[in-house]
């Protein structure tokens, strides 16, 4: 029986075959049709074992080896996808994500489309790359000399600070344009002494001062004699507040001991001249010749003003112009983490991120959101630097990992990456994504640029009868046109009330390859209206016309939508409103007449 079934089956299959027609004329002409799932609006975000998943798939494989047939440098980079989580240009989504689409929604047909959300490694900022093979070091000796053009002073002061270019000028004689230097010293507000200034050695100072920045010459050192350990040998601690250190033997000029010849008891007044050393392991002064000594405890004979000494860490760049303080416009401050704060940690190195998290927190209360500061610090490899940014809550570091989406979509039964469309915000009814409001001038009011679920993104400065003065500006997200050949810009929008001669002012499209995190530091160029705007007199929404973004191809963009009525000698007696809805950057559609032509 089950052998005639199969046969049976095997024979109906065949007549099936053989009638080509059998679907058209049994199912299609009876008003039935074939099964097809086509989705639109789907999304997905990447799981880490998808990252690893990537990188196994054969088409993978093969499609990395062909980048690079000798040196299989692409191979390399597709398994830092599974290593790092992420992709990177070389490495890239459109690339690698439709193999992994595939096996998950192989039943999807034609015409399903998908935004998959993704890790990209971009990199840190240029200006933190600069740091690579940043010197760092603490002034020896020697280079105090160096910088004083005398012996005798191991600490900077006011008028010091002024000789330290052309000091890492002789320095760092090979840096090159752009080299850093992170340099530690110790500094102090007070000038030195004249006595103190001289050729010859020993100078005179106090222990705390010796001990602050040790050195091996030899100095008239001030302080008070603590534990005795040894009335014979003269050994004995010099002690000066809460400092203290261990004299290995007193002597005279001749090198007779004197201790008890002279009657110094502990508590007394001591002057000596000696050497700071460490070449038992303990902190100790060597070759002590007595100076003089009085009973009970006055201050030193020379009374001296109590210096303060800090050690300061320092960022200086090398430029066309020679050495100069680190410093960079876009920067809402640029710094050497201060020595305090490895101090406070109890590190020479930092390796733990939250010790600078937490002195940006304690440092600067009041920052604003997109204030950018770079942190230098010394690192186990060295001098490094960071980038943190204020996103409104808190300081956040700038990893060079952020997050996109690529849309995907079915064609001819395969899955393939749309890399013609850059980037689409509908707004109406979806929010603003990822766009950002960066306020400049609001005369007073809480916002100019907003979110309407119904209009999209708008913008007005007419509030309670008054028409402001303002600057607001609405920015894009990163728009990567790293694979474009001719992408455009358009979008619908309104503008009503205002007026046609100053409404093409106020409100203009910008566009930069370098934002900065700051509207004002950056670099914009100002696209040009290929099309009339709205006259002002009505709601309807027209074509903003196409700009031409194809001088960008190759490169990471921004747009940036500024409203601004805050124009020296325009007076507003009629601010615009000003609203935005299906934004696109894309290449041109099939479709479309060629170039010039509008949607």
């Amino acid at each position: 029986m089950k052998a005639k079934y199969i046969f049976g089956i095997i024979a109906f299959t065949a007549s099936l075959t053989a009638c080509t027609n059998y679907f058209d004329e049994h199912f299609l002409d009876n008003g039935h049709q074939p099964v097809v799932d086509v989705r639109s609006g789907m999304t997905y975000e990447l799981t880490d074992d998808d990252y690893k998943m990537v990188t196994t798939y054969k088409e993978n494989i093969e499609k990395a080896l062909a980048l690079d047939p000798v040196d299989s440098t692409g191979l390399q980079e597709l398994l830092n996808i599974a290593k790092e989580k992420s992709f990177t240009e070389t490495a890239s989504a459109d690339m690698y994500v439709p193999a992994l689409l595939g096996e998950k929604f192989p039943y999807l047909d034609n015409g399903t489309t998908c935004d998959v959300s993704y890790t990209m490694r971009e990199g840190k900022s240029d200006r933190v790359n600069e740091f690579i093979g940043a010197q760092g070091f603490a002034l020896t000796v020697d280079d105090y000399e160096t910088i004083w053009q005398k012996r005798g002073v191991s600490y900077l002061t006011p008028a010091t600070l002024p000789n330290i270019p052309a000091f890492l000028t002789g320095k760092l004689s090979a840096a090159k344009i752009s080299q850093i230097a992170l340099i530690s010293y110790v500094y102090s507000e007070d000038e030195p002494d004249p006595s103190e200034m001289s050729d010859f050695l020993p100078y005179e100072l106090t222990l705390s001062e010796l001990l602050v920045f040790p050195d091996t010459k030899r100095h008239l050192i001030h302080g008070y004699v603590g534990e005795v350990k040894s009335a014979i040998s003269g050994r004995f601690y010099m002690v000066d507040g809460e400092a203290s250190i261990y004299v290995y033997g007193l002597t005279d000029e001749d090198g007779n001991k004197i201790w008890k010849e002279k009657g110094i008891q502990t508590g007394d007044a001591i002057s000596i001249i000696g050497r700071y050393s460490e070449e038992t392991g303990t902190p100790q002064i060597l070759d002590a010749i007595y100076v003089d000594h009085s009973t009970p405890a006055p201050a030193p004979k020379r009374a001296k003003k109590a210096r303060h000494f800090e050690v300061v860490n320092a960022l200086y760049q090398l430029t066309d112009e020679g050495w100069v303080p680190y410093e960079k416009e876009q920067l809402k401050a640029g710094f050497a983490l201060p020595q305090s704060v490895y101090d406070a940690a109890g590190v020479t190195q930092i390796t733990d991120m939250d010790i600078i998290l937490k002195y940006l927190q304690m440092a600067y209360p009041y920052a604003a959101e997109k204030d950018i500061y770079l942190v230098a610090y010394m690192g186990k490899n060295g001098a490094t630097a960071d980038e943190w940014v204020f996103d409104g809550t808190d300081f956040v570091l700038s990893t060079g990992y952020i997050t996109e989406t690529m849309s995907f979509e079915v064609k001819n039964n395969k899955w393939i990456a749309n890399i013609s469309t850059y980037l689409q915000a509908k707004f109406v009814g979806e929010g603003p994504g990822k766009f950002t409001i960066h306020h400049v001038s609001l005369d007073g009011l809480n916002y100019i640029w907003r979110y309407q679920a119904a209009y999209g993104m708008t913008a007005s400065a007419y509030v309670s009868g008054t028409n402001h003065r303002v600057e607001d500006w609405l920015i894009s997200p990163k728009i990567r046109l790293k694979k474009s050949v001719q992408p455009q810009l358009t979008f619908m929008q309104a503008v009503r009330y205002g007026n046609v001669k100053d409404n093409p002012k106020w409100l203009t499209v910008w566009v930069t390859n370098n934002f900065t995190g700051d509207v004002q530091t950056t670099e914009w160029k100002q696209l040009t209206w290929n099309a009339e705007l709205p006259d002002g007199s009505n709601w309807v929404f027209q074509s903003s016309g196409i700009f031409d973004l194809s001088e960008y191809n190759g490169q990471t963009i921004v747009l940036g939508f500024r409203y601004n009525t805050n124009i020296d000698g325009i007076d507003v007696p009629s601010a615009p409103t000003w609203e935005i809805q299906d934004l696109l950057v894309a290449e041109p559609a099939e479709d479309e007449g060629g170039e010039g032509s509008e949607e």
